[in-house]
């Protein structure tokens, strides 16, 4: 599937067998790696090669944010249909490739990414409240270099970390499992 595709209507009548011949013949995305504030150069002049091997079997990627240089963007889009949103430091800006605020559906899983900005403390909460766009089964975020999962009215929230923080005490990412319901991993990676 392309980066921004979205997913066909259902047929009605004598089309619905047509409709599951095709759902079974192309594929889906159901393992997404998800990443945020990887701080590409400033951290580091490449995307790590742990990076790489973190997502090896990912389908697609989702990144909330803070790549630090366009070259990171395409560099993830060249090896996977990525699904992107602009961070605080993403001196390139927004545009409509990536946007400050998106909604993907995957496999079924309406995905909301965004990135956050201000100080950490309260930031899902803050995240939560600012939100805008439609109810989602999962928003994720970054910015805070914190990974951790929670819920908050009724939606169920993702930070996957960062994967090149040194001076936090791990470095992560989260791994998407949409083959049968919304499972989230979140993964210590090396770099």
């Amino acid at each position: 599937a392309a980066a921004g595709a979205r997913p066909l209507p259902r047929p009605r009548g004598a089309n619905r067998w047509l409709w599951s011949c095709l759902r079974l013949s192309s594929p889906l995305i159901v393992r997404i790696g998800v990443l945020s504030d990887t701080h590409v150069p400033s951290v580091y002049r490449t995307i790590p090669e742990g990076i790489w091997r973190a997502l090896e079997g990912c389908d697609a990627i989702i990144h909330a944010g803070d790549f630090d240089g366009w070259e990171t963007y395409e560099a993830f889009k060249s090896r996977f249909p990525t699904f992107a949103v602009v961070g605080n430091r993403d001196t390139f800006g927004r545009c409509e490739e990536v946007p400050m605020n998106r909604v993907e559906v995957l496999n079924g899983f309406s995905i909301g990414i965004t990135h956050g900005t201000g100080p950490r403390f309260n930031l899902p909460q803050r995240i939560r409240t600012t939100w805008r766009g439609p109810h989602v089964d999962l928003l994720i975020f970054g910015h805070s270099h914190e990974a951790g999962i929670c819920e908050i009215d009724g939606i169920r929230m993702l930070n996957p970390g960062s994967a090149t923080d040194v001076l936090a005490d791990r470095q992560t990412i989260a791994i998407l499992d949409l083959r049968e319901k919304l499972e989230i991993t979140i993964q210590d990676i090396q770099v």
